[in-house]
């Protein structure tokens, strides 16, 4: 079977591993064994030698102070700090909005077309200004077990056929997470965010779920108020921590 170049994972002498994901920004996302900090630094420098590339891992905004440590000494520093949130359900919009979009599951749309969607609105996202992602990319997250096409829909113009918008919630457990939702620049400050929401919404109220969890980044200002109109509920905080190669 042939080896995924996008997937990586480094073993020490002594057993301890690190797992890597290339993201699309062209770093690798690293997770790490937790019951060995101490293995760490040399980890990191076994995996950046491999992929000469940055680093980048999450951890919980109140991890322990050995891993913070443990972290430092890998030469990681923290960046970007992303507010964690519970989101009920109920509070999400039940009202019709008018807008001249049709709601298209990702899956049934091409997905080179939708990729340039997304770049573009992660492109003014804090923190993946430089995605870069493919139709390939994408292919694979459709593949992941937590993949519904019901939840990860896109705002077609029924005009025009731009695609102008999109939200993605993957169905996890305990409760599913929001991963995206943006709108074009042409299209912010109306209500198309809002109609998405609505829209997976509708879904998830029949599914009976009562709750799904999401992340902001705390210098988004919009996704963090978008998120407390709703009724979000503080669940503590992430923070991505980067290593340079």
């Amino acid at each position: 079977m042939a080896l995924n170049p996008d997937r990586r994972t480094w073993t020490n002498d002594a057993g301890a591993s690190m797992r890597g994901v290339r993201r699309a920004d062209g770093q690798w996302l690293v997770r790490f064994a937790e019951g060995h900090p101490q293995a760490w630094a040399e980890l990191a420098c076994i995996g950046a030698a491999d992929v000469r590339a940055g680093l980048v891992t999450n951890r919980p905004g109140d991890q322990s102070a050995v891993h913070d440590a443990a972290l430092r000494e890998a030469n990681f520093r923290p960046g970007r700090y992303e507010q964690l949130w519970r989101i009920p359900v109920a509070g999400l919009p039940k009202v019709t909005f008018d807008t001249p979009h049709d709601f298209v599951p990702v899956d049934e749309l091409d997905l080179e077309e939708v990729a340039r969607l997304d770049n573009a609105i992660r492109a003014d996202i804090p923190g993946t200004e430089n995605w870069h992602g493919t139709a390939a990319d994408l292919q694979e997250t459709l593949d992941d077990p937590e993949f519904d096409s019901a939840l990860y829909l896109v705002a077609r113009h029924v005009e025009t056929g731009s695609l102008d918008g999109l939200i993605r919630v993957w169905n996890r457990a305990p409760a599913p997470r929001l991963g995206c939702i943006g709108v074009t620049r042409p299209w912010r400050r109306t209500r198309l965010a809002a109609a998405l929401i609505r829209a997976v919404g509708v879904t998830l109220r029949e599914r009976r779920v009562e709750e799904i969890m999401t992340e902001t980044d705390q210098l988004n200002t919009d996704s963090y108020a978008m998120a407390a109109h709703h009724g979000g509920i503080k669940s503590g905080t992430l923070v991505e921590w980067t290593r340079l190669s």
